[in-house]
């Protein structure tokens, strides 16, 4: 069903996940009729932003991605439109249930966010990969406000950050052809494929070094440490090398794949690393 498709229902299932993620981590389920609030909210506003996306990149996706549902036709650029804005008012409102005036708060800007993002940003140098890396890590945060859990919900939060930031300047590569022909300002169309890859290696490097300050200042286990560098800091540098190597298309596509299993590692780890200590 396209107007299902256009929603990206996985990455849908995902933000959910995210809100209860930064909502339970560490902590209980204090306010259970407003946490699913936040869900609905959280994931509204998320697949609100994909289909706006889709709106204002059909061009370049007829380049880029001519399988997806407004390129291949399945839905028109006018109703995507009107569905996106539907999507955005439904999870603005679903927001006032969560009873936290931060969640409200946090669900307006993220939806402004994510529509000057699709509209005037997404193809501007780094502004467009900040705004994503950010959106990406509010959905922890927003679960942890609902459930008065922001503090144990930080680290996850960072992590998610930097891990999208990565996942961004991969993705700006693999999409560097079609972005140069619509005279995008992204990273890899300024700096070129290779370099876009030796700049990836700052969140990296940045990932990496958070996951030795957080053991250094005790707030992170051993057992959690030794996990986070066998199952995630050595998958990143595996694919760092790979790129560096082959800065091609289809290898910057497989990565950007692989970095998505690896996040959700990542959480699994942070996730059992909790009772550790216990």
């Amino acid at each position: 069903m396209p107007f299902l498709k256009i929603l990206r229902p996985f990455n849908c299932l995902f933000v959910a996940i995210t809100v209860l993620f930064g909502a339970l981590i560490s902590n209980t389920v204090g306010h259970v009729v407003p946490l699913i609030f936040a869900v609905l909210s959280a994931t509204f506003i998320a697949a609100a932003g994909y289909v706006m996306n889709d709106f204002f990149d059909l061009p370049i996706d007829k380049i880029n991605r001519p399988y997806r549902m407004l390129p291949a036709g399945k839905i028109s650029p006018q109703s995507a439109y009107f569905y996106a804005v539907v999507l955005f008012m439904l999870g603005i409102l679903f927001s006032f249930l969560t009873q936290k005036f931060l969640c409200v708060g946090m669900a307006v800007f993220n939806s402004l966010a994510l529509f000057y993002y699709a509209k005037f940003f997404k193809m501007k140098f780094l502004i467009g990969n900040l705004i994503v890396a950010y959106a990406a890590g509010s959905t922890f945060i927003f679960g942890g406000i609902c459930n008065d859990n922001l503090i144990n919900c930080l680290q996850i939060s960072i992590y998610a950050f930097l891990f999208t930031l990565l996942r961004e300047f991969i993705k700006d590569a693999e999409d560097s052809e079609g972005d140069l022909q619509f005279g995008a300002s992204t990273l890899a169309v300024k700096l070129g494929s290779q370099k876009t890859v030796i700049v990836s290696l700052l969140p990296v490097l940045a990932l990496i070094y958070y996951t030795f300050f957080n053991f250094q200042h005790d707030l992170m286990e051993i057992g959690t440490f030794k996990f986070l560098h066998i199952f995630v800091s050595v998958p990143l540098v595996f694919f760092f090398i790979l790129l560096l190597a082959k800065p091609q298309r289809r290898y910057f596509a497989l990565t950007s794949t692989a970095m998505k299993l690896d996040m959700v590692v990542l959480m699994i780890i942070l996730w059992v690393g909790q009772y550790e200590s216990l």
